[in-house]
């Protein structure tokens, strides 16, 4: 089984990793953990400072990037050793990357956390993980970590919701 994991540089996406690694995978499981940067601003700027800004933004979220997806590898080594794991960092609009990444690698499934971070692309463009469960040829697994209860000690229990 090919499975797909994308994240982004959040708090909430480290605690999706490690809710995943806790669950038993099938000892043939190849996993594919994806990161996409998106540019800081979607128009042009003539302003010199500004274009200096928007590349030291963009290379701080790759290397971010890069760093949560290696620690999603090696959580993943480490608690899987049965496993497969891959990362893969792209650029540009995570709702096509992903789905374009999955489709490459021919994916049977895609999880992806839902946090609603950003309201306003959520509302003007529909959130990343929507957009690809819309568009993606395989299934796709929105993962949402749960939250304890206030008499719950338990961490790593996730709620999944199944498109």
């Amino acid at each position: 089984m090919k499975i797909v994991i994308a994240v982004d540089d959040s708090l909430y996406s480290a605690k999706v990793l490690e809710s995943l690694s806790l669950r038993q995978w099938p000892i043939d499981t190849a996993f594919k953990i994806i990161s996409v940067v998106q540019n800081a601003s979607p128009f042009e700027s003539k302003n010199e400072n500004w274009k200096e800004f928007e590349k030291l933004a963009f290379d701080r979220r790759k290397r971010l990037a890069i760093e949560i997806c290696t620690q999603g590898k090696n959580l993943f080594k480490a608690r899987l050793p049965h496993c497969n794991v891959h990362i893969d960092i792209r650029e540009g609009d995570p709702r096509d990357k992903i789905v374009e990444s999955a489709v490459e690698w021919m994916a049977d499934k895609i999880l992806i956390g839902a946090h609603g971070r950003d309201l306003s692309d959520r509302v003007l463009w529909g959130g990343v993980s929507r957009a690809v469960a819309t568009n993606a040829k395989c299934t796709v697994q929105i993962v949402r970590p749960a939250r304890a209860h206030k008499d719950e000690k338990q961490s790593h229990k996730e709620a999944v919701i199944v498109i």
